[in-house]
């Protein structure tokens, strides 16, 4: 007669992955809760240790000829087969929270950020979790780029601001992203 033989134990199950950004349970690689991306790190400013905003911010966004025409004078890999949108209505977003991710939805990602691109018009340059305002100390607000593609500029300059760190906006600072769009943020 032979033995039974006996499986190893099963393997205790691993505690649930937390949020660097927020410290909420996530099951991959995105946050459901601040939708942080697991595998960029964490800016400096923490939105949890910001002071909240001033009342009344807005993001005003639109299509920016000059900008587009910027972006296509810097031949990128796929200038040459953009088009300015015939038709980009404004659209204003009230600027509140601990923090307003701004970006393309995606449902198969989980990605819903407040100030949503997605169009139409869609403009193919905007990363799905492109760039993050945060509260500013001063009751302001500042911005962060999320390692985006095609990255974030700031202001009259043609400079891309660097990766995960917090530029201020002061009141009617216009940023620049993607291949024509253009957001500025305004005091109340």
């Amino acid at each position: 007669m032979t033995a039974p033989t006996t499986s190893p134990p099963a393997p205790a199950p691993e505690p649930p992955a937390h949020c660097a950004r927020c410290g909420e349970p996530r099951g991959g690689r995105f946050c459901e809760a601040c939708g942080h991306d697991a595998d960029l790190p964490v800016p400096d400013t923490a939105p949890a240790a910001q002071p909240a905003p001033a009342a009344g911010w807005t993001a005003v966004v639109r299509a920016d000829r000059a900008w587009f025409e910027e972006v296509r004078r810097r031949d990128g890999p796929d200038a040459a087969t953009l088009e300015f949108p015939p038709y980009a209505p404004e659209r204003r977003f009230t600027l509140s929270g601990p923090q307003m991710a701004i970006g393309r939805r995606s449902r198969s990602r989980g990605i819903d950020p407040e100030i949503d691109l997605s169009g139409p018009p869609l403009d193919p340059g905007v990363s799905t979790l492109h760039a993050l305002l945060l509260p500013g100390a001063d009751g302001g607000w500042t911005i962060v780029d999320l390692q985006s593609t095609n990255g974030t500029t700031v202001g009259d300059g043609s400079d891309i601001i660097p990766p995960n760190t917090p530029v201020p906006l002061p009141d009617g600072t216009v940023i620049k992203i993607g291949a024509w769009t253009t957001l500025s943020v305004h005091a109340p």
